[in-house]
């Protein structure tokens, strides 16, 4: 007997459309996702509060007691994303399976898309960048680089949340390296990889790729670039100034998202602003603008290197090599306020994963149709900026 669909349930929808939510996130998938203890409505623009995975300091026995009250963060809720289409009277007729396939299924994917998109875009915030081979993805360092610095940033790199999102370049050459999808080089895993076309897990890092990679078009600088501070800087100082970049004034020769370190010390940064700098002095005006706030004091006239272009703009794709709790996606439910005015709605939490949709249905006399909207509310942020390196090719 068809499975026929019950006119204008929303639960159908709403529970379906998160069961292919779930299914087609694939950045999102692996990064931490946060719940709001509260579980109630919420609206577009509202800032929830989850909690921060948890980290421990071992100490000499007997140690102090540790409270478990674990770091909350706020993630402001500033994405509201849809999909809307409508329904006619005859196609509401079909079965349930169709109205997934057809519908439904699509519409959770857009979702999913942009939410991955999303995620992406955070490439900006963080610090450690690395530059892939010529041929990128043709080397096994273009994996154990980035992953030696996550462990130099003290990042556990053997709990099993590696992850690492490269664009379609990067994996076409990774699939011809004998080291990871042929027998002799990597054993049945190897053989699987040549069969399914993904590469797995390698160096305990599940390597994926994504068609949403990101292009950077960085300053023109030059790479390795090198200039001075001109003042000294205080630990958790977000600014400072520095001359001594080039001889001539050069617009845009930093763009937010350059990266630059400091002579007395390991740690890098990135640029939070575009920056001109003057003729003849170098000077950059009005400082750099950085994160994180500066973790060791600076001194006057300290080297300052930084990586841009090499003379110009270079447009570089921002592979992505991250740990699990680098950054996260915090979801919330939508109000079901608008049952009260006529249309049919029903919102869905997954209270493991913390995933969220609403759908609302609402009819169309004149044409006949169903209007169906599924909607969903998030926010993303960086929890940690030493979890993370892009890694880069043009």
């Amino acid at each position: 007997m068809a499975n026929t669909l019950n006119t204008y349930n929303p639960v159908f929808y709403a529970v379906n459309a998160l069961i292919q939510l779930e299914d087609a996130m694939g950045l999102a998938a692996r990064v931490f996702r946060g719940i709001d203890e509260e579980r109630r409505a919420f609206g577009r623009g509202d800032v929830i509060n989850i909690r921060r995975p948890s980290s421990f300091t071992a100490a000499d026995a007997p140690a102090t007691v540790s409270d478990l009250a674990t770091e909350t963060v706020a993630v402001t809720l500033n994405k509201w994303k849809e999909v809307k289409f409508k329904l006619t009277d005859k196609e509401l007729t079909i079965t349930g399976d169709r109205i997934i396939s057809d519908h439904i299924r699509p519409a959770a994917v857009a979702l999913a898309d942009d939410i991955d998109m999303t995620l992406a875009d955070l490439y900006l915030d963080f610090p450690y960048q690395y530059s892939l081979n010529a041929t990128p993805g043709s080397a096994i360092a273009d994996i154990t680089a980035p992953r030696k610095t996550l462990f130099d940033n003290k990042v556990p790199v053997t709990d099993g949340n590696l992850h690492y999102m490269v664009s379609g370049t990067v994996e076409q050459n990774l699939l011809g390296q004998t080291a990871f999808t042929q027998y002799q080089g990597a054993g049945p895993m190897g053989a699987e990889s040549q069969l399914r076309g993904t590469i797995g897990k390698r160096f305990g890092t599940e390597v994926f790729a994504n068609q949403n990679v990101r292009s950077f078009t960085t300053g023109v600088g030059g790479a390795d670039v090198t200039g001075a501070t001109t003042a000294a800087g205080v630990v958790g100082d977000k600014t400072i100034t520095a001359n001594g970049f080039g001889a001539t004034a050069v617009t845009n020769f930093f763009r937010a998202g350059d990266t630059i370190k400091f002579a007395g010390h390991s740690q890098s940064y990135v640029l939070t602003a575009a920056k001109n700098v003057e003729v003849t002095t170098g000077l950059v005006t009005g400082g750099l603008a950085f994160e994180p706030g500066l973790v060791a004091a600076v001194a006057s006239a300290e080297v300052i290197t930084a990586t841009t272009g090499d003379g110009t703009a270079k447009v570089r794709f921002q592979n992505l090599f991250f740990h699990r709790d680098a950054m996260c996606l915090a979801m919330a439910p939508l109000s079901e306020m608008g049952g009260e005015l006529g249309a049919k709605i029903a919102t869905v939490t997954d209270p493991i994963t913390g995933l969220a949709l609403r759908s609302r249905l609402f009819y169309i006399g004149d044409s006949s149709e169903v209007r169906v909207a599924l909607d969903v509310l998030y926010g993303v942020k960086v929890l940690n900026r030493q979890m993370a390196v892009r890694t880069y090719h043009e």
